[in-house]
């Protein structure tokens, strides 16, 4: 995971994160058990955005395989289904996921210049 220095911060923090699936799963098969009516045979989820704020809600992008091999073919933009799920469904992503790390920062500094001192 690396913040480059050019990174644009849009709050007062920005960061990346990385998230690794158990084995034997993925972002499609949590697709697959908590949205109804999403067909993993048609649909390719890809992203994961969580809003955190005066609500809670999470979205996942999926890609329309079908219409998406065609389009990037052609260089044109991937048409995905989007998907807005309450709060709730947050705590059944947990049990797909082995591990999850991230970090943020104010972009004062960049982080690939730190030098940790107090080991």
């Amino acid at each position: 995971m690396k913040l480059d220095e050019d990174s644009n911060i849009k709050g007062d923090m920005g960061g990346a994160i990385s998230v690794t699936f158990k084995e034997n799963a993925n972002l499609n098969d949590f697709c697959a058990k908590n949205i109804q009516d999403y067909n993993p045979e048609r649909l390719q989820a890809f992203a994961l955005r969580v809003f955190y704020g005066k609500e809670i809600f999470i979205t996942i992008y999926a890609a329309d395989k079908d219409r998406a091999t065609a389009n990037t073919a052609s260089g044109r933009k991937v048409p995905v289904k989007k998907f807005k799920l309450d709060r709730t469904v947050l705590m059944n992503l947990f049990p797909f996921l082995a591990e999850c790390n991230f970090t943020l920062t104010t972009g004062d500094f960049p982080l690939e210049g730190m030098e940790v001192i107090n080991k």
